[in-house]
């Protein structure tokens, strides 16, 4: 399957004047179908005439609820050791650490397709959003938050495609704060306090640049590359100036200290994205027999018998019903959107929610509880005047895009990433233990983006190296709302109905509003001035009604332009025995059923403080680590 971007036909609403809807727009996007549509894996299955291992294929199941129904008797299942569902950020780290012992056959299935070369282009990362690799989830309104969004609901892009979310996201690589993990292990959660969790940091990490030289709290010999973009533009280098200027030391987020500003490291090397796909499943994908890798495979079910032991799935692929047995665990690594919806179908979950899907109980659970997710929004602009700003032709742009494909040495715009990565980190309040919010940016046309700011924010398909305006995005690092996922009862199988509740504890626009006064400072500093750049004061659509810049100006904003961080975690809750709304122990077991454990960021019983991609990371090397001393013992 090739790439397939956002269909603009479906998505661009009529009367727009945004150029993402214009020709150019048709025409941009299919000329990255051309040079970006494949795959590295697709291209390498041929050479190698590569053939899949053959299935067993079972009859479709008529009745998934009964094992007795699946097989006729001259008809046997695949047979593996370990099944991994989902390969994203922690599901890839899983599938490569348990497939390194020769003896074990472990099986990754995947919903999304192979890794299209488009993911590898980090000033291609926008385009992204709304593809054929992207889930598309939105949330459901709460009344208080996305309420200038249509139907008052927010976008949530999350990874259909191997690598998930480390395939689609901005790459950026932050860890969190100390505080975050030690509170993990405070709740009840031996072995995960900030001193257990750091060597599984260090064990997956290969650091490139000078923070390497820290080896207390870097590592240098893992498989997931981090480093700096190759190319950082002025606008980028004007934000981390700002924030320095105004108080903000320079500092290595992910190291002794957290408060500061910095261009943030990222999961690239030589101006190319590794995803944990690329870090840990390309390299031994064609070279371990024992390791069977499945995309466009999606688990619908988890098999469990009657003593409440997992022992399979079933997935379908092709339009058929295929199942897969384990002889000893099944792992799931959907994320925290997919991890819980997975549950549900297979009867773990909260037992109402259950029986209203007429869905037989298994084991009742607080699955999709506990649903976090950094609250942000859009609103402020920061504009670039011609001398600062980096805006490029429609034919520069063509020739940039162009020219990528076949460059030796990948340093040009489309191998940095703007301003997104121009990130810092402060406390609201001077005697809170750590930062408690986050500056990142997305980078816009200003002159389009204050005429239609929802259109553009959902349509952003042209590289993020090329802009004449930032959109600094305050985001609250300590949410207090809690949200869920439950499964959607017209289709269960679909889309699951995502409460993000945003705001719905109203505590949560304190961080927001103070970062906001900090933020807004820094149009005083010389490294504004130098460079004319200025927030533009003209009140958004939705806000018109409010002065620019007040403290009600920007809740207005947060509550209208809310945004997601992409940061979801906590819906299958880590957490003792004693607490009432953990599903899994802190060896990521799934309370109640043998044999079964839950990896991923849904594990997370708070979110940490910052981005989650290398958090999710160390829980696959950290909860893989616990599978292996299980069945090896301690070494």
């Amino acid at each position: 399957m090739l790439w397939q971007p956002i269909n603009l036909t479906q998505a661009c609403p009529v009367n727009t004047h945004i150029e993402a809807c214009s020709y150019f727009g048709y025409v941009y996007l299919n000329l990255l179908i051309r040079l970006y549509g494949d795959s590295e894996d697709r291209r390498t299955q041929k050479k190698l005439n590569f053939r899949e291992q053959n299935d067993h294929t079972n009859k479709i199941v008529e009745n998934l609820y009964h094992y007795e129904n699946i097989f006729d008797d001259d008809e046997r299942a695949e047979q593996y050791d370990f099944i991994v569902v989902g390969a994203g950020a922690a599901g890839c780290v899983v599938a490569n650490r348990l497939s390194a012992k020769e003896e074990w056959k472990v099986l990754l299935l995947e919903a999304g397709p192979e890794q299209p070369d488009v993911t590898l282009v980090p000033g291609l990362s926008t385009a992204l959003i709304g593809s054929n690799i992207d889930w598309d989830y939105s949330t459901e309104p709460n009344g208080k938050s996305c309420l200038a969004r249509p139907g008052e609901r927010c976008s949530w892009p999350r990874g259909k495609v191997m690598g998930g979310s480390s395939s689609i996201n901005s790459m950026a690589y932050i860890r969190g704060n100390k505080v975050d993990y030690d509170e993990w292990a405070a709740l009840g959660n031996p072995g995960w306090s900030y001193e257990n969790v750091l060597p599984f940091f260090k064990k997956s990490e290969h650091n490139l640049n000078y923070e390497a030289l820290n080896r207390k709290y870097h590592g240098v010999n893992g498989e997931q590359y981090v480093s700096r973009y190759p190319y950082i533009d002025d606008p980028s280098l004007m934000m981390t100036d700002a924030y320095n200027e105004a108080g903000l030391p320079l500092v290595d987020y992910n190291g002794a200290q957290q408060l500061g500003t910095m261009q943030a490291q990222s999961i690239v090397k030589d101006g190319e994205r590794i995803s944990t796909n690329n870090a840990f499943i390309q390299s031994i994908r064609y070279k371990r027999d024992n390791l069977i890798v499945k995309p466009n495979a999606e688990v619908i079910k988890i098999l469990i018998n009657d003593h409440k032991q997992a022992y399979g799935v079933i997935y379908v692929k092709n339009g058929k019903k295929i199942s897969a047995l384990a002889k000893k665990e099944v792992i799931v690594s959907g994320g925290t959107i997919n991890s819980p919806k997975l549950l549900m179908l297979s009867g773990i979950g909260p037992k109402e929610h259950l029986r209203d899907l007429h869905i037989d109980l298994v084991q009742d659970l607080a699955v999709g509880e506990n649903l976090q997710d950094h609250p942000t929004f859009n609103g402020y602009v920061i504009a670039l005047p011609n001398k600062t700003a980096t805006s490029a032709s429609q034919t520069e742009i063509l020739d940039q895009v162009d020219s990528f494909k076949y460059s030796d040495i990948k340093n040009g715009p489309l191998s940095g990433n703007g301003a997104v990565n121009s990130i810092s980190f402060i406390k609201s309040d001077p005697y809170l233990p750590a930062p408690d919010i986050q500056f990142q940016a997305d980078v816009t046309n200003w002159e389009e983006y204050i005429k239609e700011p929802t259109v553009v924010d959902s349509i952003t398909i042209f590289p993020t190296s090329f802009y004449n305006a930032i959109l600094p995005r305050t985001m609250n690092l300590v949410p207090k709302s809690r949200g869920k996922i439950l499964l959607n009862s017209t289709n269960p199988y679909g889309s699951p109905l995502i409460y993000a509740n945003y705001f719905g504890d109203s505590r949560d626009f304190i961080p927001i509003v103070r970062g906001v006064r900090f933020l807004l400072s820094l149009e005083n500093t010389n490294a504004f001035k130098s460079r004319g750049a200025y927030f533009i004061r003209t009140p958004l659509e939705a806000c018109k009604h409010l002065e620019w810049g007040t403290d009600d100006y920007t809740l207005c904003l947060a509550q209208s332009y809310t945004s997601s961080s992409y940061h979801p975690v906590g819906t299958c809750k880590m957490g003792p025995k004693s607490d009432r709304n953990a599903v899994v122990d802190p060896r990521l077991r799934v309370y109640g059923i043998h044999a079964l454990r839950v990896i991923d960021a849904s594990i997370m019983p708070v979110v940490p403080r910052g981005n989650t991609n290398a958090p999710s990371i160390m829980v696959g090397e950290r909860g893989v680590a616990f599978v292996l001393e299980d069945w090896l013992g301690s070494h």
